[in-house]
C-alpha cells in the first residue's frame, strides 16, 4: 500500500477590524477562501476512503493452499485381504496372488478449511480395479458413509489429483469424521500393484 498523505492548501489570514472590508470577490474574498475550503475537504475525504479501505483490507486474511501428504497405511478391514506396508512406506499386496483387498486410512484435516482434491501415487499394472476414495461419516446418523472424492487407479501408473465434490468440501469435525479407503478387486495374479501416498489440497480462508 502507498503512504496515505493529507496536506492542506487554506492558510487562513485574520481580518482586522475597521480596515478590512467583508467582500466576495478579491484575494481575501469569501468566495477564494470557501473554494480553498471546500477543496481541502473533497481531498480529506478521499483519504478518508483511502483510510477506510487499507483498514478492511488489514482484516482480510488471504486464502492458502496447503496440502497434507500421509502414508497409505491402511488399516484391515473385515473380510478383505489387508494392505501391507512395507518399511519403505509403500502400501502392497501381501502376495502376488492376491485379487481383492481393502483398507482404510484414517484422515483429519484442519477444522473448517475448504478441500479441493484427492490425489493417490502408485501403479497398478494388472487388470484389476483399484479405487482409492475419500469418505466422511456422520458422527450422530447411522448409516453408510458419504464419497466426496475417489481416484480410478489402472493403466500403469497414476497420480492425477481429482476434485472434491463442492457440496461437501468444508471440513466440519463438529459433524463427520473423514478416512480413505483402498479397495482392489477382479485383480489377476501377478503384476505390480502399490500405493505410494495419499493426499489432499485444501484452502485455508
Amino acid at each position: 500500500m502507498t503512504d496515505i498523505n493529507f496536506s492542506p492548501t487554506f492558510k487562513h489570514v485574520a481580518w482586522v477590524d475597521n480596515r478590512d472590508r467583508v467582500a466576495a470577490s478579491g484575494q481575501n474574498g469569501f468566495n477564494v477562501r470557501f473554494d480553498s475550503i471546500q477543496k481541502d475537504l473533497e481531498n480529506l475525504s478521499t483519504v478518508v476512503r483511502q483510510i477506510d479501505a487499507g483498514l478492511k483490507a488489514v482484516g482480510q486474511r488471504p486464502t492458502v493452499k496447503r496440502l497434507l501428504s500421509l502414508p497409505p497405511a491402511f488399516a484391515p478391514v473385515q473380510s478383505r485381504t489387508p494392505w501391507v506396508l512395507q518399511s519403505n512406506g509403500v502400501a502392497v499386496r501381501t502376495s502376488a496372488n492376491d485379487t481383492d483387498l481393502g483398507g482404510v486410512l484414517a484422515v483429519a484435516p484442519p477444522d473448517g478449511v475448504q478441500l479441493l482434491t484427492l490425489r493417490a501415487t502408485g501403479t497398478n499394472a494388472g487388470n484389476g480395479s483399484l479405487q482409492v476414495t475419500l469418505f466422511r461419516s456422520s458422527l450422530t446418523v447411522t448409516g453408510p458413509p458419504e464419497p466426496i472424492a475417489q481416484v480410478q487407479c489402472s493403466g500403469g501408473p497414476f497420480g492425477d489429483p481429482q476434485p472434491i465434490q463442492p457440496d461437501k468440501a468444508r471440513v466440519d469435525m463438529s459433524r463427520f469424521s473423514y478416512f480413505v479407503g483402498a479397495s482392489l478387486v477382479d485383480a489377476t495374479p501377478g503384476g505390480a500393484v502399490f500405493i505410494t501416498s495419499v493426499q489432499l489440497s485444501y484452502n485455508v480462508d
